[in-house]
């Protein structure tokens, strides 16, 4: 059984899985954009522009609405519909991007 002190310690802990999401997305992107050239550039700016907007378009339509930072935006970003995905069903289950009441 793992016992977290009160001061904080589990927000610590989450904030550092959504840090490697974004990390794993990152060396995803500087991956194919290294071993593919500039022929999938086009296909990645288009597909964050996507995410982008879904982010944007899910908090109009949900009723709890997830947080629009720095770390969603990049998220969406490079990620892309991906992205905008692991966001909402982390945001859906109660994991990160909530705000606590």
């Amino acid at each position: 059984m793992l016992h977290l002190p009160r001061n904080g310690s589990a927000c610590r802990v989450e904030l550092r899985v959504v840090e490697l999401v974004v990390l794993i997305l990152i060396v995803v992107v500087v991956l194919l954009l290294l071993t593919r050239g500039g022929r999938y550039l086009g296909q990645l700016i288009v597909n964050g522009i996507i995410g982008l907007v879904l982010l944007f378009l899910t908090n109009l339509v949900l009723a709890d609405d997830i947080p629009i930072n720095l770390l969603t935006i990049l998220i969406c970003a490079i990620g892309g519909v991906v992205g905008w995905l692991i966001i909402l069903v982390l945001h859906l289950l109660g994991v990160a991007f909530y705000v606590p009441a």
